[in-house]
């Protein structure tokens, strides 16, 4: 297996990537659809300022789509929308295979 299988990827989210702060608060970008595996899943887990959040939604999508789940960014999926508290690549040696999304 070099990277997460297609076959597996048969969740579509949306995600709206966080851009920052502007005077009339956070930005975001336009929603795009990204596929891949998502669950409904409650797991506490640390954000970057390692504070343990309760994650209400995991992901597992292409590693080449982890730049677009920065923190605070929005995902929905299965109705449910959730910000992402973390993202992370999981890889073998030398090639990564996968990014898990966490969300709240």
């Amino acid at each position: 297996m070099r990277t997460l299988p297609r076959r597996l990827c048969r969740d579509e989210a949306t995600v709206r990537t966080y851009e920052g702060e502007a005077a009339v608060g956070a930005t975001f970008a336009d929603a795009i659809p990204v596929s891949g595996r998502w669950a409904l899943t409650r797991q506490l887990v640390r954000n970057a300022d390692g504070v343990e959040v309760l994650s209400e939604l995991v992901g597992y999508v292409a590693p080449e789509a982890a730049g677009l789940f920065p923190p605070e960014s929005q995902v929905t999926v299965f109705g449910h929308t959730g910000k992402v508290i973390s993202v992370s690549t999981h890889a073998r040696p030398g090639q990564p295979v996968l990014a898990k999304v966490m969300c709240t």
